[in-house]
């Protein structure tokens, strides 16, 4: 019975085996000098962002009803725009980008977090206070860095794509939005 299930073809010899390396890197190079994002790609991101932080810093120093309709609001226009890009993204390509949906799009690649929380508790922080003004600056920057660090990410994704074509693991977004609770906790229990 085992020798049945022994193989009489060759084995691959060395040379073979790096040949096939070869044109596997080779073809994975080509598809991604391929890719394009969609249009406003980038920009669309960037915005929907500035709109939840700038949402969500008023509706937490607002917690009635509509403060939390407004916070559900930004959430839900994040969501929306993600989820079109990445539609868009999938059919112009035919393909998914590993990384680009958790690192660019929900932003775990480091810069799009240090941003981000910096740019929602300085909103928090001025929704709070009577420099309300502050706020749509706060967001309009965050969204900005946001939608940079996304486009850093892309440009290094497309020059090294073994590198940065990793997703981000569980444990880096459960990380993230932890720290982001705890920050908030203690901005709406001194409320």
């Amino acid at each position: 019975m085992l020798s049945g299930m022994e193989s009489t073809e060759r084995p691959i010899t060395p040379s073979e085996a790096q040949a096939a390396i070869a044109d596997a890197e080779s073809a994975r190079t080509q598809l991604v000098g391929s890719l394009r994002l969609p249009s406003a790609f980038h920009s669309s991101i960037g915005a929907a962002i500035a709109i939840q932080i700038a949402t969500g810093a008023v509706g937490i120093a607002n917690q009635q009803l509509w403060g939390m309709a407004l916070m559900a609001v930004g959430v839900l226009v994040f969501v929306v725009v993600a989820a079109v890009q990445l539609s868009r993204f999938r059919r112009l390509n035919g393909t998914w980008v590993s990384g680009l949906a958790s690192q660019v799009v929900l932003g775990t690649v480091g810069l799009a977090s240090l941003t981000y929380m910096a740019a929602f508790g300085s909103a928090t922080w001025a929704a709070f206070t009577s420099a309300r003004w502050l706020v749509p600056i706060a967001a309009v920057a965050g969204g900005f860095a946001y939608a940079w660090a996304g486009r850093r990410w892309w440009r290094r994704y497309q020059a090294a794509p073994a590198e940065y074509g990793r997703g981000e693991r569980a444990i880096v977004v459960v990380a993230a939005v932890v720290v982001t609770v705890a920050l908030l906790v203690p901005l709406v229990a001194l409320r």
